[in-house]
């Protein structure tokens, strides 16, 4: 429009690494989202699919308070973090503490950074971004205490 300054959003090339865990679970438990590991090896041709044909493509366009909060963990990483109870740690070190052993693996932890929903392993799914899409739905629903329909019955998560 003539005369009205465009706001362009910077293109998402990359996905904000892990690093202050417990800052995002501050801010999981505010916005009652999950935080979502995302475990990754180098030279990983399946994480880079999963990255920027599903994840990358998924936050953009979402402002920041509507983006899940997704945070990168190299498997084999020696990049220090702070862990959800402010614990010293790498990249390698939570891998570990979950037991991560395929990548890439998508795993939603709530605020305190215990597991709320089966890790999903591989890259390799059909409908993988409906399924995410999905995963982190049923997630925000149990964080928000609303009840969710698990096969067939009502549940109060």
């Amino acid at each position: 429009f003539p005369g009205k300054p465009t706001l362009a959003q910077p293109v998402l090339r990359t996905l904000p690494l892990a690093a202050q865990l417990q800052q995002d679970g501050a801010l999981s438990a505010a916005s009652q989202r999950p935080v979502v590991l995302f475990f990754t090896l180098p030279g990983c041709s399946y994480c880079r699919i999963v990255r920027h044909d599903a994840l990358i493509p998924m936050m953009r366009g979402l402002r920041e308070d509507e983006q899940p909060l997704i945070r990168e963990v190299s498997v084999t990483g020696d990049r220090p973090l702070v862990s959800f109870d402010g614990r010293r740690l790498t990249e390698s070190e939570l891998a570990r503490h979950y037991r991560v052993t395929m990548t890439p693996t998508l795993l939603l932890v709530n605020a305190n950074g215990e597991v709320l929903a089966e890790p999903l392993l591989g890259g390799d799914h059909p409908n993988y971004v409906a399924l995410v899409h999905r995963m982190i739905a049923e997630a925000s629903q149990k964080l928000s205490g609303k009840r969710v329909r698990l096969r067939g019955s009502d549940h109060r998560e």
